[in-house]
């Protein structure tokens, strides 16, 4: 038997058979599926960074590669200045390693500590702020463009790395 109505089924949402009549008058039946249900994320009914499953922290310690030069950070493109490809490339790359040591995310304000290595790269203090800050932020463990209530920057460790500690502000 064919249906007048092209793709008509017999029972809605389940396995149907349908048939349709092809050119030439040959109908041929078509097995459809019902689609598979998915688990669903939990329901927090937070958004943002509350929403995270990674837990609030008073005191978070990661390691991150030192960003780049100052003069390479930004370019500016005829009207204002963005990101260069080595800065956006610095951020992937350091956002994958920060990630990847699992820290926890601060909810409020926070001091930040760096220890850095005395390289070329770092002794400029002033211009690691911003790069770090946009790190913490891409891997969520800050929120959005939120800046430290205390900064402090001093040499101390060897080896190529920064050792970046966030922890809990309260004020004095």
């Amino acid at each position: 038997m064919t249906n007048i109505v092209p793709f008509s089924s017999f029972t809605p949402f389940s396995t149907t058979t349908i048939i349709a009549p092809r050119s030439g008058g040959v109908t041929r039946a078509v097995k459809v599926e019902k689609a598979k249900l998915r688990p669903a994320a939990p329901k927090t009914g937070r958004f943002g960074l509350a929403a995270e499953p990674r837990p609030v922290a008073r005191k978070i310690e990661v390691k991150a590669p030192p960003p780049p030069a100052a003069a390479q950070l930004y370019v500016h493109n005829g009207q204002s200045y963005v990101r260069s490809e080595v800065f956006e490339h610095w951020l992937d790359e350091a956002a994958r390693r920060v990630i990847a040591q699992k820290p926890g995310r601060m909810s409020g304000s926070y001091a930040l500590e760096i220890v850095a290595p005395r390289t070329t790269r770092t002794r400029h203090f002033g211009v690691m702020e911003r790069p770090l800050i946009e790190l913490l932020m891409r891997c969520r463990v800050i929120t959005a463009a939120l800046s430290p209530d205390r900064l402090s920057v001093s040499y101390g460790e060897l080896g190529g790395e920064l050792s970046l500690t966030l922890t809990e502000f309260s004020a004095p």
